[in-house]
């Protein structure tokens, strides 16, 4: 362990002030609380983390290394930001369009004015260290702190997942991304979490397919099938089926896959009851279909 690179080194090599630096790790698993973050507009994120349940939440600290759950145990980093003022949420100005104005009203909860400091900057969403334990999600002590160790710095943040709403990606890009889970640890997680409604455009024609995903791995299994298939999806008889007009506009078109654009319309969060889940990803599906009309129209591809 003694050779093993920590957070602590790298804190140290950036020259932040142990004695003044808190580590936390957000994980946006739950549906009450899946629409804070978004990797392309951190605003909602960093509003919610600037708004905490007491004015000790922190220990004084004045700097804050700000993690997101990536899978397992694995947190991405996502900045050191410096708390430069702390008063109640209640006085604090309020931002327009914040998913939980509700916190700002919680009796007790302090608002921690935060700016994103140069610390450690090059480092965002590159660095991915081990955090073991999902309880202690925030961490005040050096000893905690070098328990975290690095697994990845990456050269870019490519494999970082861009958020369901910006997810559009041609048919190359999606199989790089859904036959390598190993390299692209966050974006196999987040489409395993979800069933939901897709579409697929020939960019060249203006072709149109919508789809749906309600499988065991969710989009990601889906997807994958497409990957495996040069875009007929399926790996059986039914699949096919219900593929079809897929599978005649690719047999009459053999390499057009190529030119396939893959994007998400609509994610369904799972309830956890299953019948439930599916019902609700084929309706959202059935209107998907009606508002862009690809049911046996010449642009559309959906035969059913």
């Amino acid at each position: 362990m003694a050779n093993t690179l920590n957070l602590i080194d790298l804190i140290k090599v950036a020259g932040l002030p142990l004695d003044n630096v808190v580590a936390i790790r957000h994980s946006f698993n739950r549906k009450e609380n899946k629409d804070i973050w978004d990797k392309n507009d951190r605003k909602f994120f960093e509003e919610y983390q600037s708004i905490q349940p007491s004015s000790g939440f922190f220990k004084n600290k004045r700097y804050v290394l700000s993690f997101i759950a990536d899978g397992r145990t694995h947190s991405r980093f996502v900045g050191c930001y410096e708390i430069i003022d702390k008063f109640p949420a209640d006085r604090a100005e309020r931002m327009n369009g914040f998913n939980h104005p509700e916190f700002y009203d919680k009796p007790g909860h302090i608002y921690f004015k935060m700016v994103l400091s140069d610390y450690m900057h090059d480092l965002i969403d590159r660095l991915v260290v081990d955090w073991p334990g999902t309880i202690g999600y925030v961490q005040y002590k050096i000893p905690a702190l070098e328990k975290k160790t690095v697994v990845s710095i990456f050269p870019d943040s490519k494999h970082v997942f861009p958020g369901y709403n910006h997810v559009i990606w041609d048919f190359n890009t999606m199989k790089e991304y859904v036959t390598n889970p190993e390299k692209y640890e966050e974006i196999e997680n987040a489409l395993k979490e979800v069933y939901a409604v897709y579409l697929v455009v020939d960019s060249k024609p203006g072709k149109y397919y919508v789809g749906s995903a309600y499988g065991k791995d969710g989009l990601f299994g889906r997807w994958l099938t497409y990957a495996n298939t040069n875009g007929k999806g399926g790996g059986n008889k039914d699949d096919l089926e219900g593929n079809k007009g897929i599978v005649e506009y690719l047999t009459d078109n053999p390499d057009a896959y190529l030119n396939f654009q893959y994007s998400i319309l609509e994610v369904i969060h799972k309830t956890g009851i299953n019948e439930k889940d599916i019902a609700a990803t084929l309706e959202a599906e059935k209107i998907w279909k009606q508002k862009l009309r690809t049911l046996n129209t010449p642009w559309g591809m959906n035969r059913n």
